[in-house]
Order: structure tokens, then sequence, then C-alpha cells
């Protein structure tokens, strides 16, 4: 879909003193939403690639460089664990600290090692809590939405889990529709419901055919098949192209604007439009607002995702570039904390004296953390 015009479109008001016409006023302001609701797509889809190869480039590296600091990190602290120096409370403060960094990398992928670590401290079997907590989970939200999710599901993966629900709820929205669907075939219709429904019929027909009669004039005066001439046999192609581009998407407004382009039609053909056709007109620029809403929409709830919550207010791509750049940042200092941690930490003595500050978590729950 192309996302901006070259012709800007507009219908002027009669030269009479009597009232402003509601139907004029209406396609004005709707050509001006849509033309906005364009630039805030294209903002995005311009925007996002960009976004996502710096994403790709510079913050998953670090992630993974984390990863695996945390996993050495893990496997130092359990080689300390065993310093004959260590004491009693020093060793339970260091159990503490190679579960939950342990646990935290396990989040991630597996690995047999951590996993072997975090079962000989914490006295548990990791596998075990994992199915534990994910089965327990799957049983209080098959409870809460009444599905019942497939056996194959991975019980250890929230995301596979969330996404086979989204799939039964699907499925049943469908089945419940098809049996309404079925019900109301059985049962005759008011009188007024069918005359209803042919007056939709009828007007969703008359909507397509002033789309189509705009189509039928370029196609008439644009059709290359028709011109000798090479040069102009070639631009009319591409204004061909665009032209079918533009009724393929029921798209009004650039139907409109080529007319304007190729001079098929004056400023003046639009002012003198009757009431009737610019009506039908608004319901045309009306569905093509609302699709360009979901679309734009859909976008912005994708990226707020990556967000995590952290943008208020309408999001932006530079919102989301800036929110990429502090995690960038973040992810860089965590990065280089643990690398200084892992160096100080060689030194038994130096562990022993950052031990005496750490604080354990009370009563802290190693499937929990695991979990959420």
């Amino acid at each position: 879909m192309k996302l901006t015009t070259q012709y800007s479109i507009c219908i002027a008001e009669p030269g009479t003193k009597g009232p402003v016409s509601r139907a004029r006023k209406q396609f004005n302001t709707l050509i001006k939403k849509i033309e906005a609701m364009r630039l805030r797509l294209a903002a995005w889809n311009e925007a996002m690639p960009s976004i996502m190869r710096q994403a790709e480039q510079e913050f998953q590296p670090l992630v993974q460089a984390y990863s695996v600091h945390q996993k050495a990190l893990v496997l130092l602290l359990d080689q300390m664990h065993q310093h004959k120096s260590m004491g009693k409370k020093e060793r339970a403060k260091l159990v503490d600290l190679i579960c939950s960094v342990a646990l935290d990398v396990l989040a991630d992928g597996d690995d047999a090692e951590l996993k072997d670590i975090y079962n000989r401290h914490s006295g548990g079997d990791f596998d075990a809590e994992a199915d534990q907590d994910g089965a327990a989970f799957r049983d209080m939200m098959e409870q809460i939405l009444g599905v019942q999710m497939d056996a194959e599901v991975d019980l250890r993966s929230p995301e596979a889990m969330l996404e086979a629900l989204a799939a039964q709820m699907h499925q049943r929205a469908e089945q419940e529709q098809q049996t309404a669907q079925a019900k109301a075939a059985t049962r005759p219709k008011p009188a007024s419901a069918l005359a209803r429904e042919q007056r939709q019929a009828a007007e969703a027909d008359k909507l397509k055919q002033s789309v189509r009669d705009i189509f039928r004039k370029l196609v008439s005066e644009l059709h290359p098949d028709r011109e000798p001439d090479a040069a102009e046999r070639e631009r009319k192609t591409a204004l061909m192209q665009r032209v079918n581009v533009a009724y393929a998407a029921n798209d009004l407004l650039d139907l409109l604007a080529l007319q304007l382009e190729i001079e098929q039609i004056e400023q003046a053909d639009l002012n003198n439009l009757s009431e009737e056709r610019i009506k039908q007109y608004n319901k045309i620029l009306d569905g093509q607002l609302r699709e360009l809403e979901r679309e734009t929409a859909g976008s912005e709830s994708a990226a707020a995702q990556e967000m995590s919550g952290q943008q208020r207010g309408r999001l932006t791509p530079q919102a989301l570039l800036r929110c990429l750049h502090v995690d960038i940042a973040e992810m860089q200092a965590k990065l280089d904390a643990i690398v200084a941690e892992l160096e100080e930490f060689r030194d038994v003595n130096k562990l022993k004296a950052w031990l005496k500050t750490y604080q354990p978590v009370e009563a802290s729950d190693y499937s929990d953390a695991y979990w959420y």
C-alpha cells in the first residue's frame, strides 16, 4: 500500500451563505486523518528494520555474552563453595547465589552442567520442579479460561503454553460462532431484518460501484496496450500498476489522486460533487481509515511488547529507539559488572568480604524464580 499521496485531496465549500455542508466537512476531515495515519504507519515501516537490526547487532550479543559470564560465575562460585576457608554462613549465602544465577541462565535454555550444580546445592530436581510449576500454571489457566490444553505442549515454556491457550480460545470462539450461525440459519428471519440486510447489501454494492467507476475511467485512459509511443507506454504501465494496487485495496483516496495527477479530473470536479456522491465517498474513506488504524495499532502493539511497559502515552519509533538505547546501556553495564565480579571473586578473601554485604532473599523459592 502506498502510504503518501502526491496530490492532496479536498473539497471546497460552496460559495453560499448557507450552513456548512456536513458531508463536505466530513470528507476533508477523513482525508486529513487518513494522510496522518499513513504517515504514522510509514514511520513505523521505515524505522522498524533499522531498530530490529540494531537490536540484533548490538543488544543480543550483549545478552549472550552476559549469559556466558553468568555460567562462568556459577562455576566459580561452586568451586569456591568447597574452599576450606568458607564458613557455614558463607556457604549458605553461596548456595543462594549459585541457585539464583543458575536459574536465571536455565530460564533461557537447557544446560546439563548447570542443572547438576543447581540440583546439588538446592537439594531438589530442576526438571521435576519445572514440570510441576508448568503443570500448576496450566491447570490454573485451564480453570480460569475453561479450555483444555493439548498434552504435548511444553510445560516448561510459558510462551508455548500461552500460545497454545490462545489457539484453544480462538478455536472455541470459532466453534461458538459456527453454532450460533447454525442456530440462526434454522430460525426464520423477521421481515425487518431481511429488509435491513437487503439495504446493507445494496449500499455495499453502491459503494463498490463508486470505486469501480473511477477504476474503469482510469483504465480507459491509461491502458498501455493502446499506446503506440514506447516512452508513453512505459509511463502508462507504471501508472496502471498504481491503479491496480489502489483498486485491489479499495483505496479511493489514491484513485482520486491518480485522476488529478493525469488530469482526468480537476479540482472543480471534486468541488461540484453531489451530496449523495460525497456521502458515498465518506463511507469508503471511513473504511480506509479504520483499516489503517488497525494496521498501525498492530505495529505499535508489537513495539509495545518490546518496551515491556516502559512507555507512557502514544508509542513512537523514536521512543522505541530510545528504549533500545537504554536497554543496550543497561546490558553493557551488567556485563561490565559481572566481568569485574568474576575477576574479583577469584580471590577468596575478596569474595568473603563481598559475602558479608550479600543478603539472600528470605524463604526464596527457586522454582518460582525460574517460572516467573
